[in-house]
């Protein structure tokens, strides 16, 4: 009998760390076949001068050491959808942009996620960024961690 309840124990452990979170990434991909019309380029432009440009500034070139660059960001292109998160939710955590350590608080915008669209839609076309444009589904995608 103790031999059973040890095998049982033994496939209740199993069971309980095989539903755990995979570690494999979502990536969040831009699409280039998307259209961006001016009116939704603007709505974003007013999201981000409304919510953003305070730290990021009207250049989105941010503030050195402090506020992380918008425009030519190494960490947007390649972290989308951990920037998208930051926006969404805030973050404390330290990235490096362009071999620049940053390690300011992200406060969550309080943006939806279709304002979340438009402004990221904005910066990722904005300063010489060709980045490309997101879509409503995947910032819906993106969850609490």
């Amino acid at each position: 009998m103790k031999g059973l309840n040890l095998i049982l124990v033994f496939f209740y452990i199993i069971s309980i760390l095989s539903c755990g979170h995979s570690n494999t990434k979502k990536k969040v991909t831009t699409s280039d076949s998307a259209t961006i019309t001016a009116k939704d380029l603007e709505k974003g432009a007013s999201l981000y001068r409304a919510k953003c440009m305070n730290c990021h500034m009207k250049s989105g070139k941010g503030i050195e050491k402090f506020y992380p660059p918008l425009a030519d960001s190494d960490y947007l292109r390649e972290n989308l959808e951990e920037a998208i998160y930051m926006v969404k939710y805030g973050s404390n955590k330290p990235i490096k942009v362009n071999g620049i350590k940053y390690n300011s608080l992200m406060p969550a915008s309080g943006l939806t996620d279709e304002e979340l669209v438009l402004v990221f839609n904005y910066i990722l076309n904005s300063w010489g960024n060709d980045y490309g444009s997101i879509k409503l589904e995947q910032v819906e995608a993106i969850k609490r961690k």
